[in-house]
């Protein structure tokens, strides 16, 4: 008698077990494999309840070992390619964790020689803004001599003063590029504001920003990441473009900063970026990405270019 109540434990267990598999259908989004381990489930089920059909009708357990002996085989042979294609699902995830490495490997090289640039264009600001004018300093102080007339000694002064000037100009310059206080301080907007503003002195084009922000703040990752990515599209329509308009259009919606930006330059061809410029966009692309972020440039010869951006905050 325990054997049996046993026996029906154990029908009721793989039955419960074949319900979970299947209603699993819809989370695993309907793999094979599992597909293929839960029939075998099913099956273990049904063979099980024809093992306890001879509990109830004696006269039938010749032919219900029969259909057991079938079961088990069928059984097995659906848990063998459900193994198989097991196998090959492993096999796929392995592969797909060669490809994240190397993918990784690219990005932190793409980074890296991103990296060495922007060091080589800080030397050479250095060299070529700030080399010369102390040079000029240093030759004015050697002309300074209690010798010379009051009138030279003052003129010298003069010159002195406004080399120095010109030297924390450079300073200010240079630190605004590596980090802008304006973005520290008073947020993303005032600080792409800011950036187009000295572009507008010293650039003969036009700038159209329009933003729904006014005083929001996010995080310093969000902020430096939209803040160099304008800084680096408009750089790259300035040096390649030949435009003579650009518009950018910050808006945020529902948790998610928007970017779309566009020039009326020369255009390109996107799928043959390779150099430095490829490198600008694999690197905005990697520091978007890094706040679940992304962006897709579009272009054409003689049509422009069109760059939408998101990430969220």
């Amino acid at each position: 008698m325990l054997s049996i109540i046993v026996e029906y434990i154990s029908l009721f267990v793989q039955v419960a077990a074949a319900a979970i598999a299947i209603s699993m259908f819809k989370r695993t989004k309907f793999n094979s494999s599992w597909i293929l381990i839960s029939i075998g489930f099913l099956l273990m089920a049904i063979s099980r309840v024809f093992e306890l059909w001879p509990t109830i009708y004696p006269e039938m357990e010749d032919q219900m070992q029969i259909i057991q002996r079938w079961l088990a085989f069928i059984i097995s042979l659906v848990l063998l390619i459900g193994v198989f294609y097991i196998r090959k699902i492993f096999q796929f995830m392995r592969r797909l964790d060669v490809l994240r490495r190397e993918t990784e490997k690219r990005v932190l090289a793409a980074v890296i020689k991103t990296e060495e640039q922007e060091r080589q264009r800080f030397a050479k600001e250095l060299h070529d803004g700030l080399g010369p004018l102390l040079s000029v300093i240093k030759m004015l102080v050697s002309g300074l001599d209690g010798n010379n007339s009051m009138e030279v000694n003052d003129k010298i002064k003069l010159n002195l003063r406004q080399a120095v000037d010109e030297a924390i100009c450079g300073v200010r310059d240079i630190s605004a590029n590596i980090s802008p206080h304006i973005l520290n301080n008073f947020g993303l907007k005032d600080a792409v504001e800011a950036f187009i503003k000295r572009l507008r002195q010293t650039e003969n084009f036009k700038v159209c920003f329009t933003t729904n922000l006014s005083a929001e703040r996010f995080s310093y990752n969000v902020e430096v990441v939209v803040y160099r990515v304008i800084c680096e599209l408009i750089n790259n329509t300035l040096r390649h473009a030949n435009a003579t308009k650009v518009t950018i259009d910050l808006q945020l919606e529902e948790g998610v900063l928007y970017l779309e930006y566009s020039d009326n330059g020369i255009g390109f061809d996107v799928s043959a970026l390779t150099g430095h410029e490829g490198m600008g966009l694999n690197n905005m692309r990697y520091r978007l990405q890094s706040g679940n972020g992304d962006i897709e440039i579009v272009s054409e010869h003689g049509k422009g270019m069109r760059a939408n951006a998101f990430i969220r905050v």
